[in-house]
């Protein structure tokens, strides 16, 4: 039987330090993450491109993806104003609830140290503490939208009350408008809930309809998008799933098992040997329990609340029922590539699940060096994330963020282009940045020759991928370049 402990005091740091509440400490390494993008380049990753061009106009689907994101990214660049800040402070202030979620799902169950070590846990998964930061926009979202799920289940499972099926509600149709693969997570969690007879009420009353019929009303006009858009919605998460039927359904199957283990590694991998590292047989007791009755016991010097479900049954019917669903995709839908990040939003709360399991952890020494430990891997992402920017620079090696579009941007006013009519850019990264430089201009993306819009002025821009091509209208220093780099060059056509 799971338990609900009161908090326990957190291991204690010394100094002024330990004046610094938990939240305080996530603000601040989020803060950092905003103002260090913000700094370090006016240039746009992939993600934030699509973004910078989606949000000229609001719509009910934007290609592959539902349109929460880009309408929370509209919402910010209306009060804030068309920038990297903008773009950095809604992606980072997603992350920054993701961990906040999950904090408020541990403090149903565990002592507040615990809860906090799970949320903070999440760093250590490298699609989350590393590749959200770097360049994710919908997936960030979608694991928002996950753990504020599973932190109202949990609520709902501790004290039922109508208010928090109407936030169930809210949160699933928004969770279902951040990124398809929400279903997912919602179908294995829902089955797990319903397959438990300490669970299955949750879900069989009045409110619980209430709730569904309040998240369909969320969903449904996007939806009936969806209807009219299937195969523009479609198309590129079939290619990404596809591969099977080109390589025969023996050899299909067994590359998506390979790729399946590998993804998992990836991702659950470090933090796995970290709580090795750090709890030794501790650890081995937490995961053993995922997988038998027995209930982990309170930590010393608690006395336990008995509740009427027990958190690590949930656990196991949760990963069994997430296992036949990797396995149906396999065998049923061909899937023969698995990639580490789709992960994220169905394996988030392994740092939770642990610790559910192993709540006596609250007293071991381990937790003071996770901390510590933590607090070095959070120095260093903010770090390298920065670094990384110069580095590809002085490697002669640049990226999407060392291209020099600030420059770019005043050589074109410098060459008669006030910044309105519209502009077509042969690349993506580019026409996104270029967005953020001439926010009045209608930015588009093509090949500069078909399909030109009728505005005017009309200015067509792209970058040269052969840096000795002998035709260019402009050579510009890459980022953190050195003296001897070769430039970036581009191409443009001014129309009136």
């Amino acid at each position: 039987m799971s338990v609900t402990p009161p908090a326990l005091a957190r291991p204690a740091l010394s100094g002024p330090l330990s004046a610094v509440p938990d939240w305080g400490w996530l603000l601040l390494y989020f803060a950092a993450h905003v103002l260090g993008r913000t700094l370090v380049s006016p240039a746009l990753e992939l993600d934030e491109a699509e973004q910078a061009l989606w949000t000229q106009q609001l719509q009910w689907g934007y290609g592959a993806q539902p349109p929460l994101y880009t309408w929370l990214q509209w919402a910010v660049f209306q009060l804030l104003g068309v920038s990297v800040f903008s773009l950095s402070l809604l992606k980072n202030t997603l992350l920054a609830l993701a961990y906040a979620c999950v904090w408020w799902a541990g403090r149903t169950l565990l002592p507040g140290a615990l809860a906090a070590a799970a949320a903070a846990s999440m760093l250590l998964l490298p699609q989350i503490g590393w590749e959200a930061s770097r360049d994710l926009t919908h997936s960030v979202l979608l694991t928002t939208m996950s753990a504020a799920t599973l932190a109202v289940v949990l609520a709902l499972l501790r004290r039922p009350r109508p208010g928090l099926y109407l936030l169930a509600g809210v949160v699933v149709g928004l969770g279902l408008l951040s990124k398809y693969s929400y279903a997912g997570f919602l179908a294995v969690l829902l089955a797990a809930l319903l397959t438990g007879r300490d669970t299955r009420a949750l879900l069989l009353n009045r409110w619980a309809l209430v709730a569904a019929v309040l998240a369909a009303g969320l969903v449904l006009p996007h939806a009936w998008w969806l209807l009219q858009h299937w195969t523009l919605a479609t198309a590129a998460t079939a290619d990404k799933l596809a591969g099977a039927a080109a390589m025969g359904r023996a050899e299909g199957m067994a590359r998506g098992l390979w790729t399946l283990l590998l993804a998992l590694l990836a991702f659950g991998g470090p933090w796995a040997l970290a709580m090795a590292l750090l709890f030794g047989r501790g650890a081995l007791q937490a995961w053993a329990r995922w997988w038998r009755p027995a209930g982990a016991p309170a930590p010393a010097g608690v006395q336990a609340q008995a509740q009427s479900w027990n958190v690590q049954a949930l656990w196991r019917r949760y990963f069994a029922l997430l296992g036949l669903l990797f396995l149906a995709m396999v065998v049923f839908g061909e899937v023969a590539r698995f990639k580490d990040r789709w992960m994220m939003p169905f394996l988030f709360l392994l740092p939770l699940a642990f610790f559910s399991c192993a709540p006596e952890l609250a007293r071991h020494p381990g937790l003071v060096r996770l901390r510590r430990w933590l607090a070095v891997l959070a120095v260093l992402v903010l770090v390298l994330l920065t670094a990384r920017v110069p580095w590809h620079a002085l490697r002669e090696r640049p990226d999407e963020l060392n291209q020099p579009v600030r420059e770019l941007a005043q050589a074109l006013r410098a060459r008669g282009y006030a910044g309105t009519g519209a502009i077509v850019a042969t690349d993506r990264t580019l026409a996104g940045a270029l967005r953020l430089q001439f926010p009045a201009a209608q930015i588009e993306v093509g090949d500069g020759r078909t399909g030109l819009p009728s505005a005017r002025p009309l200015l067509v821009v792209e970058q040269l991928q052969d840096t000795r091509a002998p035709v260019h209208d402009l050579a510009l220093p890459y980022h953190y370049a050195g003296p001897a780099a070769a430039p970036a060059r581009y191409r443009y056509a001014l129309l009136r």
